[in-house]
């Protein structure tokens, strides 16, 4: 894929979308024209600057691989420490505030609104991951969804004031899916915070507002720095791949799966793991499934 740097014209009215060599569509940059979403987003960027004293974070939440601002996570994840998945646990005090976020009006409006258009681009990779969240809630009634209108079980917050990621990749999340992020704050896009695709080599202007849905755990991704007195937020949605795992081993981890199986169903469970890569790009969308012209995505672009 070619090095591409958008317009803020682009950027600003369009849906953008990255394909691989054989047209799937793997990765895409929104900017939503309803005004509605402009306002929401802004009402969400206030709301993280106003929680973000009210919240306490450890040296590990203030600073990571990701990036040098305090982070907070909430919904079922497998994976660090837990035996199967789990409600992220915080203290009293970062839950009230996970909680403000999680119910408020913005925030459950732009979940809709990354949910409309994952449905709208990535219908069959929509439903799967609908059906093992599902699967999963229905298995384990401790477990508590986010959003009720997202089919992604995790949200982080990024608080900034100035959020800015270093090149990295989620490699806990699901390899064949897609991460939701919002920018939001107040900061010039056109000169930083674009969003860099470091596999794809594509940078792209990511202003505020935008949404972007790439897969993390296997693409490289950053962004541009912005200026020292801008301030950027962001809030991601996405789902653990250990998630997944345990659904489809029959709510078990994959050592006591393996373990209950003959020797001829456990190497055809080692066959399907081997194959599993080619299943999740089949349920990405090619250019021409969703109507799109590929002659318009290329090098002279």
């Amino acid at each position: 894929m070619p090095h591409s740097s958008f317009s803020s014209d682009n950027s600003l009215r369009a849906t953008i979308p990255f394909a691989d060599s054989e047209g799937h569509v793997i990765a895409l940059v929104t900017h939503p024209a309803d005004p509605s979403i402009k306002a929401a987003a802004e009402e969400a960027a206030e709301l993280i600057q106003k929680t973000r004293s009210q919240a306490s974070f450890t040296s590990k939440q203030k600073s990571s691989r990701r990036g040098n601002f305090p982070q907070l996570s909430v919904g079922v994840a497998h994976g660090g420490g837990r035996l199967k998945p789990a409600n992220i646990v915080h203290n009293e005090k970062n839950s009230e505030v996970l909680q403000q976020l999680t119910e408020s009006q913005p925030f459950r409006r732009l979940s809709g609104f990354a949910t409309g258009v994952f449905k709208t681009w990535a219908p069959r990779l929509y439903e799967y991951c609908r059906d093992h969240l599902e699967r999963l809630l229905s298995h384990d009634e401790s477990l508590i969804r986010v959003f009720s209108n997202s089919v992604l079980p995790v949200a982080a917050f990024n608080f900034g004031p100035r959020t800015v990621c270093l090149p990295h990749i989620d490699f806990g999340n699901l390899p064949f899916n897609l991460c939701w992020i919002w920018a939001l704050g107040r900061y010039d896009y056109c000169s930083g915070g674009h969003l860099i695709l470091w596999d794809l080599k594509v940078v792209v202007e990511f202003p505020p507002g935008s949404l972007a849905a790439i897969p993390s755990g296997v693409c490289r991704h950053s962004n541009t720095k912005i200026g020292r007195k801008e301030k950027r937020f962001s809030f991601t949605q996405y789902a653990p791949g250990a998630n997944f795992r345990w659904v489809d081993h029959g709510f078990q981890t994959e050592e006591m799966y393996l373990a209950s199986r003959s020797k001829s169903e456990a190497l055809a469970e080692r066959r399907r793991k081997k194959d599993r890569w080619a299943m999740g790009l089949s349920l990405f969308s090619t250019l021409e499934q969703l109507g799109l012209v590929s002659e318009l995505f290329t090098d002279d672009n």
